[in-house]
């Protein structure tokens, strides 16, 4: 529940919700004047609105956010005395109003103590469908009740993972868990119908569709930390995105074929460009696809699938850029499309294609031809192979060839071959240096995305004691930050990336629909996916004492997977040695399949660097 008291008229307002179904309450003062304004098109997304007033204290409509269109309906527990609907003027008693801007004040008397109460429905199909999904939700007028058994549903999510230690960082946690979980949205009615990229109404047979995501970063975090305590709702987006394979392979297209930065990038729609609903970007999304079937939430239509993966990376680097091996201008996209065509290869490999499995294994090495060894970093290239320009200073976000970071930040980003990439920067002892310098000198990006998983790659370089000091140091110790989300600061900035504070995240954070969330969740409980698609986490200490996933049995053998760590304190930071189910454990990694079997990894730990555990 959402509760604020308004200074201008000293109005109570409280807010709760259901799946598909809001639940206002209102306390006024004594009045002969109160009024509620409902003013749907006052967002920058909706480009038309409609209000139909139904009856003394209903209303329904409809907000068009070009390519989907949001239906509700609502009521009130009281009628309301008058009402006017609007456009650009006021119209007193008009029941009908349809414009770019539509929305409808309703006037009330009031009195003290007995409050205003406004339920309003959802749903992308039809108003129909909206005035179902409240009926079914929100029955009666107790908004109490409601309240609670919201709080109680995301209870239920929150307590999927227990954590013991400093209450602060608890705070912060749960915060983050909360964020994590937020999108994307179910989009099913309570009927089991749904509104697909066909434009058709579909009933939903064993699984729940969802749309409104942001895959082009949260492939990265929030999908693989939904598969270890949400593997239910992870299962539901696979599916949902094997419908929009078969509804949206013929229509697609790419926004930017020039690979311009900020120019838009991959966002998937069907025919004539429709969308059921609001999704930020889809590229990566094949990523969360691959890491559901390898770690056995999904097994079904492999092959159909795969030919959904295969369209997907096809159109994002097509084939005529095989004959140059990399994207002109972008080594950052060559990057990116380097790790989708690993993905696409191991679902080539599961559907039995073994030439397209060679074919995209090849493609997944075209990281190599955009990195110019004489600098040391990665470098865009014209069509005909010669060097572009390149910053005087690498640490430079400016933005011309690569988006949303530095050559530093995107050096890093080779998360399917990282045995490879260490080879391209010199070997172990160099890659391990520079690293160990990246950080040191606040090159690292907290606000964005490309290098978020860059202090985890000591681990795979054979110094996990550098992953352990400075996973501890972003979670914990407030740093110098040199960069917000597009922007090089000429001040840094001082402070901490993860606050228990109002504002919470480091100044100008890109949180993504959660990514950001997820990567705190994650690196806090001390595993890792540098990788999604592998089914490996790397570890580190957590900030924790204890740290239990409460695993679901109905996708996991196991019960609960627990990790400790005795004598975790401010000094004490290092891993000394581990044991996994009572024996001793030196790995700096663990799979997914190990966890979800269950059991107890418990680290001991100390104040300086065991330089022999983890290798």
């Amino acid at each position: 529940m959402y509760q604020v008291t308004l200074a201008d008229g000293d109005i109570e307002a409280a807010l709760t919700a259901t799946t598909h179904c809001g639940f206002h309450r209102y306390q006024f003062p004594k009045s002969d004047e109160a009024h509620v304004l409902f003013d749907p098109g006052s967002s920058a997304f909706v480009r038309r609105s409609r209000i139909t007033v139904t009856g003394d204290d209903a209303f329904s409509g409809a907000i068009e956010t070009h390519p989907s269109a949001i239906h509700f309906w609502a009521c009130f527990n009281r009628p309301f005395l008058s009402f006017a609907t609007w456009d650009t003027v006021l119209h007193s008693g008009l029941r009908h109003c349809e414009a770019p801007r539509a929305g409808v004040l309703f006037d009330f008397h009031t009195s003290a103590g007995e409050p205003l109460l406004l339920k309003i429905g959802f749903s992308v199909i039809s108003e129909e469908q909206a005035r179902l999904n409240l009926q079914s939700e929100i029955p009666d007028w107790n908004f109490a009740a409601t309240a609670q058994a919201a709080r109680e549903s995301w209870s239920k999510i929150l307590d999927r993972v227990e954590v013991e230690g400093d209450e602060e960082y608890k705070k912060v946690f749960y915060t983050a868990l909360y964020h994590s979980c937020q999108q994307p949205s179910n989009i099913t009615d309570v009927n089991g119908k749904y509104l697909g990229f066909d434009q058709q109404v579909h009933q939903a047979e064993g699984f729940l569709f969802h749309d409104n995501y942001a895959f082009w970063d949260d492939y990265r975090t929030k999908f693989p930390l939904m598969s270890l305590v949400d593997p239910a709702t992870f299962k539901n987006v696979v599916h949902s995105i094997q419908h929009l394979y078969r509804h949206c392979a013929d229509y697609w297209t790419y926004t930017n074929p020039k690979h311009e930065p900020h120019v838009g990038g991959f966002s998937v729609s069907g025919k004539g460009g429709f969308r059921p609903f609001l999704t930020c970007r889809h590229e990566h999304m094949l990523t969360v696809v691959l890491d559901a079937y390898e770690k056995g939430i999904v097994r079904e239509e492999v092959e159909s699938t795969y030919q959904g993966m295969r369209s997907e990376t096809m159109m994002q680097m097509p084939e005529e850029y095989d004959r140059i091996g990399y994207i002109p201008a972008r080594p950052d996209q060559t990057f990116e499309y380097a790790y989708d065509s690993w993905c696409v290869a191991r679902m080539a490999a599961r559907a039995g294609r073994t030439e397209e499995y060679d074919y995209f294994m090849r493609r997944a090495g075209y990281y190599r031809n955009t990195w110019d060894s004489r600098i040391g970093f990665l470098r865009a290239r014209a069509a005909d192979g010669s060097w572009l320009d390149f910053p005087d200073d690498p640490a430079v976000n400016r933005e011309k060839y690569m988006y949303e970071g530095s050559p530093w930040q995107w050096r890093w980003f080779v998360p399917h071959d990282v045995p490879g990439m260490i080879e391209m920067m010199g070997g172990r002892e160099r890659f391990v240096r520079d690293l160990d310098y990246f950080f040191s000198n606040h090159l690292y990006q907290a606000g964005n995305q490309p290098d978020i998983h860059a202090p985890f790659l000591f681990n795979m370089a054979g110094a996990p004691w550098l992953t352990q000091k400075w996973v501890r140091t972003l979670l914990t110790e407030p740093m110098v930050h040199r960069y917000g989300t597009h922007e090089f600061y000429q001040t840094p900035i001082f402070d901490r990336i993860y606050k228990a504070t109002p504002d919470g995240y480091l100044l100008e954070m890109d949180d993504d629909y959660g990514c950001m969330a997820a990567w705190y969740v994650l690196s806090a409980m001390g595993l890792f996916p540098v990788c999604p698609g592998s089914p490996v986490y790397q570890l580190t200490a957590p900030v924790f004492e204890r740290v239990s996933i409460r695993l679901d049995e109905k996708f996991y053998p196991g019960r609960q997977f627990t990790i400790r760590a005795n004598g975790l304190s401010v000094k004490n930071i290092y891993i000394q040695s581990a044991t996994l189910n009572g024996r001793a454990f030196n790995q700096s990694s663990i799979t997914h399949e190990t966890i979800v079997h269950g059991g107890e990894l418990i680290f001991e730990m100390g104040p300086q660097p065991n330089k022999q555990w983890g290798l």
